[in-house]
């Protein structure tokens, strides 16, 4: 799911995309070299960044698709009532939530009631039907009963029971059951705020978004590019910097590394240790961002289909990957990965566990394929897409040949990304898959939407009554403490009795900045929210 641009999903593909930003290796901030790192006075405005993109996205609608693609392209142009505080202090996935639409807002003691209290003032951007007119609480209003609807997000506002205005500028959610995730969910990246009419049907949201964020779209051609301008009434007074930014589609990897050479684009993600250091030595001025993925490389099975439905099979497959090894001789580096992604240090089991959890151990592997009925091993079909970068295609052909040394005879099929991304993965059309999962932000993404037998993300027929318990629970904790021990027990009992998906790796990528850009820095989010602070010199 998901560049820097992909970061997001790519980071790690691209992140998938280029551009990424984001995380030192390790989970703490980013590494970095370059004019980047040195003073170079107060931001000035002006200049235009260009993203390569390695894919574009299947739709606007940001309640139609979770595509990083399509909400990397929105992050520009829409605001939420939260968001992740960015800035050169802020260690990468540390993020706290700040106000975005919503200046304050109070939670009752009892979990059951959240108040929004909203920016007065803040505009829609001046583009018709909406024609710039006064942000208020009915926009909000709308868009949470849309989600709820038909949104993919819905389970982001669990036991929610009701959203009322009490005034304009006031919002007031109220809960059947307290419900701990609410807030990190008002500030994802999935959770955009619609304009009335945009719900109302009168904005075509598969192919326009109008937003009240810190750039206007002022056209997406599918497949080429989307172009963004200043929003010169933005509410954060003197942003943004850009005058504009253009994410090009550009599907070639070797014709993105050139036209960063160039600088016809101004970001660009190393698919390979080797092609980092070669884009530095051919850009010795660049900045280069050493990051540790926010998406976890998996290995994931369709549980309604034999064997994949034997706990022992699964164990098996786990147990004969060399994660280690696949790490050193495709990424140079990287971590163990887990239920949630370890960049969320907080929620995430340490490595040592991790890794004792995850162990290689290809004779173990065997016993228990026999132990399933499976002595001579099997034969099966596993999905992967080059739209995350082809060295998720080389990571897929590894796999593939660590399960042939217990018997298992993988066939690989390589998929596009729009098809895998829209039917394959999420209409349970295949027997295995490896790729990106998209880079959540809240445990209970990593858990609950993936894992319970309900889960808006379960695209792999998981079904377990004690596991559907504990996810439940966990989201009922308050107390902060207490949920974060019983989101560790949950891991641990994922890696332990579900094993499905596999976590393979955490991989590190190098995102190189050009030389002329200047406070770029990420958090693991889709939209690039770090570009309402970046700004560039000429040169």
């Amino acid at each position: 799911m998901e560049s820097f641009i992909q970061r997001r999903k790519s980071l790690t593909a691209l992140m998938i995309t280029i551009c990424l930003a984001a995380s030192a290796c390790g989970g703490g901030g980013a590494g970095t070299s370059g004019p980047q790192a040195q003073e170079n006075g107060p931001p000035r405005p002006g200049g235009t960044l260009t993203v390569a993109m390695p894919s574009d996205a299947p739709t606007l609608d940001p309640h139609k698709s979770s595509s990083f693609n399509t909400h990397e392209r929105l992050g520009l142009v829409y605001s939420r009532l939260l968001k992740q505080e960015i800035g050169p202090d802020v260690p990468y996935g540390k993020a706290k939530n700040v106000g975005d639409l919503a200046e304050k807002w109070e939670v009752a003691e009892n979990g059951l009631t959240y108040t929004f209290h909203l920016r007065k003032g803040v505009r829609w951007h001046d583009v018709a039907p909406v024609n710039g007119r006064e942000f208020v609480a009915g926009d909000v209003v709308a868009t949470f009963e849309r989600i709820q609807k038909q949104g993919f997000q819905a389970q982001m506002l669990r036991n929610v029971t009701s959203v009322k205005a009490s005034d304009e500028h006031t919002v007031v959610l109220k809960l059947s059951k307290p419900f701990a995730p609410l807030l990190n969910f008002m500030a994802n990246h999935h959770m955009w705020i619609l304009p009335k009419e945009a719900v109302d049907g009168t904005v075509n949201l598969d192919r326009q978004a109008i937003g009240t964020g810190p750039f206007v779209l002022e056209r997406w051609d599918r497949d080429v590019a989307a172009v963004y301008k200043k929003n010169p009434t933005y509410y954060d007074t003197g942003k943004p910097y850009l005058d504009g930014v253009v994410f090009k589609v550009v599907p070639n990897q070797g014709a993105r590394v050139a036209a960063f050479r160039s600088g016809e684009s101004q970001l660009v993600s190393a698919s390979t240790p080797e092609e980092a250091l070669a884009l530095k030595q051919a850009a010795p001025n660049a900045t280069m961002l050493d990051l540790l993925s926010s998406a976890p490389v998996q290995v994931y099975f369709n549980m309604k289909r034999e064997p994949f439905d034997d706990l022992k099979v699964r164990k098996a497959i786990s147990l004969a990957i060399d994660r280690e090894g696949l790490a050193k001789a495709l990424f140079d580096g990287g971590k163990y990965p887990g239920p949630v992604q370890v960049t969320q240090e907080e929620y995430a089991l340490p490595q040592d566990e991790l890794k004792q959890l995850q162990g290689h151990d290809q004779a173990k592997a065997k016993q228990l394929l026999a132990e399933a009925g499976l002595p001579n091993g099997f034969s099966t079909n596993m999905i992967v897409t080059p739209g995350y970068g082809p060295q998720y295609v080389r990571l897929a052909e590894w796999v593939v040949e660590d399960l042939a040394k217990i018997g298992i005879k993988v066939k690989l099929e390589v998929v596009e990304y729009a098809t895998y991304f829209s039917s394959r993965w999420p209409g349970k059309q295949y027997d295995m898959g490896l790729g990106l999962q998209t880079p959540f932000l809240e445990p209970d993404e990593f858990l609950r939407d993936q894992l319970h037998s309900e889960g808006s993300r379960n695209w792999y027929n998981i079904s377990d009554p004690k596991l559907d318990d504990l996810l439940i629970e966990q989201t009922t904790l308050l107390d902060e403490a207490e949920r974060t021990e019983k989101v560790k027990e949950i891991q641990r009992y994922v890696l332990e009795n579900l094993v499905n998906p596999i976590y393979v790796w955490t991989v590190p990528s190098r995102v190189l900045i050009n030389e002329s850009v200047r406070d770029f820095h990420p958090q693991p989010a889709y939209g690039y929210p770090e570009l309402v602070s970046t700004w560039m010199v000429s040169r």
